[in-house]
């Protein structure tokens, strides 16, 4: 079941972050992740109302370190980020790039909260980067041949 619901989520991601990318392009950058956010806020506020009973009290909230409230911010950060890049990068690069940048950073942090190196994971995300930048090359290259092969025809 997480399995499925983890592959659910990898697809609500690049469907999410794709349609954000075109809401800035539409609306401007800085609109469209307050767009984003405050549709964010009312689907928040929807699902605490549907699951009224699973709410902590204030108390409870209190507790939690000031460091945890950095996710929200990160958000922001994020879907601001995309909003630049989704437009300028094809999708598929986009969607490996991140999964490269989370996989390492995953790598890190396992490394500095829990002690854990994985070799496995570093050679892992170099081998994807190595990929990537080859596919890239062998894009361009195709992409060059194509555009001059036009010119020709013309």
């Amino acid at each position: 079941m997480y399995v499925f619901l983890s592959f659910l989520t990898g697809i609500t991601i690049v469907i999410n972050m794709m349609l954000n990318g075109k809401l800035a392009q539409r609306e401007g950058m800085i609109n469209g992740v307050y767009i984003n956010y405050i549709m964010a806020t009312i689907s928040s506020v929807i699902l605490c109302g549907v699951m009224l009973k699973a709410i902590p009290d204030y108390t409870v909230i209190r507790q939690v370190p000031m460091l945890y409230f950095l996710g929200g911010i990160i958000g922001v950060i994020t879907t601001y980020l995309f909003n630049i890049i989704v437009p300028k990068v094809s999708a598929v690069y986009v969607v490996i790039l991140r999964f490269i940048g989370q996989m390492l950073t995953s790598a890190i942090i396992d490394y500095i909260f829990l002690g854990i190196f994985s070799k496995g994971k570093l050679i892992g995300g170099i081998l994807f980067l190595i990929g990537l930048i080859i596919n890239a090359i062998v894009d361009n290259k195709y992409k060059e041949e194509s555009t001059k092969l036009c010119k020709e025809a013309q």
